[in-house]
């Protein structure tokens, strides 16, 4: 494990799309500091002190997105494992996320899924667990997908993942999940197309860092989308980042007064329902 010697912090290096992990931490760090906070992480203000990287220079003032999105997936999490204790979680480019702690109930099981480089630096940073199990490989790839028996019931987390690939490889990611799982649960973010097109541009976050390219954007009034994708895929939840928590996300959650600009502008957090 490399140090700096003038900081005693620990370095990472990553680059691209992996580096992006580093974004919702100092995100989820900053939320642990107000008396409000939607979540409870102690992980991420402990992962912040330790890294060697300039996160204010790279991403900017923190903003409650990441978290509002955290809180979220979280809740729809903690409601699923009531009804199925000892359920499987599949999270699919989790990166440094510490959600495994946040909704653990002491049976479920936990399978971590990102790109080697990722779960290098996870595996460096959080603690292992006897009921969590790492993958390293591709969203796209079916290594993960064949660690379940066709037909098995699972929740599939794929928070900060899916504007990374292209339509055709978000559609069939998605059949594929649908034709292999039943009665599952999937939920994910998704940003609009004006935001997709700008990082295709080159996004500039701050004089430092530029945002990966996202190929993939949807307008929030046109997620009927979703249903073309399998006979057994439907939409069972959505909303806008503003609608849980519009307080936290102003002045964006000023546009909910407008529907049509929603409709055009908003990025926005899906659940699918894969029935049986």
């Amino acid at each position: 494990m490399e140090a700096n010697g003038r900081t005693g912090k620990e370095e990472v290096s990553l680059q691209g799309v992996p580096e992006t992990l580093l974004w919702p931490l100092w995100n989820r760090a900053a939320e642990q500091k107000r008396e409000d906070r939607l979540i409870d992480d102690p992980f991420s203000a402990d992962l912040v002190d330790r890294i060697d990287y300039d996160f204010e220079a790279s991403f900017g003032k923190p903003n409650a997105g990441h978290a509002v999105r955290a809180r979220v997936i979280d809740d729809a999490l903690k409601l699923w494992l009531e009804k199925n204790p000892e359920g499987t979680v599949i999270s699919l480019g989790e990166g440094l996320d510490s959600q495994f702690w946040r909704v653990d109930n002491g049976s479920m099981r936990w399978i971590s899924v990102d790109v080697a480089e990722s779960i290098e630096v996870r595996k460096r940073f959080l603690p292992a667990e006897e009921r969590m199990e790492m993958v390293a490989c591709s969203a796209l790839d079916d290594l993960w997908i064949k660690k379940m028996p066709q037909g098995s019931e699972v929740f599939i987390v794929m928070a900060g993942l899916l504007m990374y690939f292209r339509e055709e490889e978000v559609r069939e990611l998605l059949y594929r999940i649908t034709e292999h799982f039943r009665e599952s649960l999937a939920m994910f973010d998704v940003i609009p197309v004006w935001l997709s097109r700008k990082s295709l541009k080159g996004m500039k976050i701050t004089k430092t860092y530029i945002m990966p390219v996202m190929p993939w954007g949807l307008r929030y009034g046109e997620y009927s989308w979703f249903d073309g994708i399998h006979p057994r895929c439907r939409i069972k939840q959505k909303m806008t980042y503003a609608d849980p928590f519009p307080e936290r996300m102003r002045p964006y959650s000023y546009l909910l007064a407008f529907p049509w600009l929603t409709n055009r502008l908003a990025s926005g957090i899906v659940q699918l329902e894969m029935a049986g």
